[in-house]
């Protein structure tokens, strides 16, 4: 079937969006397909939770001693549910509006829903791993000129291989003020592709000990804390996130196990108003909305390493 209308067009460009948040959200690559299975309702999903006893004594008259599996359910409401309603004028026809609308709802898509899904998804792994009671590990320390990072990337890893965290499925996160020290680290900058032969001067740094590959992440999106705006109080119409004056840290690196930070989003258009039945401008006004968050669970905690700097916002 042709899709000719507005409202058509507009539910159709949601392939698009999520196309274009693939490609550009930081945290896109934890993002669990297998979550939307467990959906319960419109912003809930239920996640199994297994126990198993250990092993006993075989007993070669008795056989083996039966063991227990139980298997019960962790309901998770998704913390956030954002979302803005974009007014389209009517102008010459329905592929102009629409046209008008696909521009603004992308510019809207990378400049504002992006950046605010990342940045809460970092300071929610910060605030799992400095969860009371579990093992996650913080460490506060301002960045200085004689940091050796590759040394602070091992200390990471070996946290990590004490946890024994799988070392299949690690990811670095890091601003790019720790990627350029990395790059000029000499431990790394001696092992660096010089193409002498055909003139080219490799010096990208994909992956980590031949696995991890490495994610850079803007300064302005990788905090400790953040202050969402609700988009009417006094001060907070522009909507978006902020840091926390005085209380968040910026991030230097996340290093953690990626089955261990849970992404998951639904995005939708939740109605679209047409012109000719609106009653409050001669407009298309079309209600956008986002269901999303990022899940760690307690035990999973352990698998996140964060190194963050040691003098709050100011």
């Amino acid at each position: 079937m042709a899709i000719n209308s507005f409202a058509d067009k507009a539910v159709s460009f949601l392939e698009i969006l999520d196309e274009a948040y693939v490609n550009d959200a930081k945290t896109a690559i934890l993002d669990d397909p297998t979550l939307a299975t467990f959906f319960v309702g419109a912003n809930k999903i239920q996640l199994p939770k297994i126990s198993l006893d250990g092993a006993g004594d075989y007993d070669r008259d008795a056989g083996y001693v039966q063991g227990g599996v139980s298997v019960s359910y962790e309901e998770y409401e998704l913390r956030y549910d954002r979302g803005r309603k974009f007014r389209i004028d009517v102008i010459d026809n329905d592929e102009a509006a629409f046209d008008l609308y696909r521009q603004a709802t992308m510019q809207y898509l990378r400049t504002k829903e992006i950046p605010e899904i990342d940045a809460i998804r970092f300071a929610a792994i910060y605030g799992a791993a400095s969860r009371s009671g579990t093992l996650g590990t913080v460490v506060k320390k301002d960045l200085a000129a004689s940091d050796k990072p590759l040394k602070l990337f091992d200390a990471a890893e070996q946290k990590l291989n004490e946890n024994e965290v799988p070392e299949e499925g690690r990811i670095l996160f890091c601003t790019n003020e720790f990627y350029a020290m990395l790059k000029a680290d000499e431990a790394v900058s001696r092992r660096i592709d010089a193409g002498a032969a055909t003139g080219n001067v490799d010096r990208r740094i994909a992956l980590l000990d031949g696995m991890t590959p490495i994610v850079r992440v803007p300064q302005s999106r990788f905090y400790s804390e953040i202050t969402l705006y609700d988009g009417k109080s006094e001060n907070q119409t522009a909507g978006g996130f902020v840091p926390e004056t005085g209380v968040s840290l910026p991030l230097n690196f996340i290093y953690g196990s990626r089955a261990a930070m849970k992404g998951v989003i639904k995005r939708s258009v939740s109605k679209i108003i047409e012109p000719q039945v609106n009653q409050s401008a001669d407009a298309y006004d079309i209600f956008y909305r986002v269901h999303h968050d990022l899940i760690v669970r307690d035990n999973d905690t352990a698998a996140i390493y964060i190194h963050a700097k040691n003098t709050a916002v100011s």
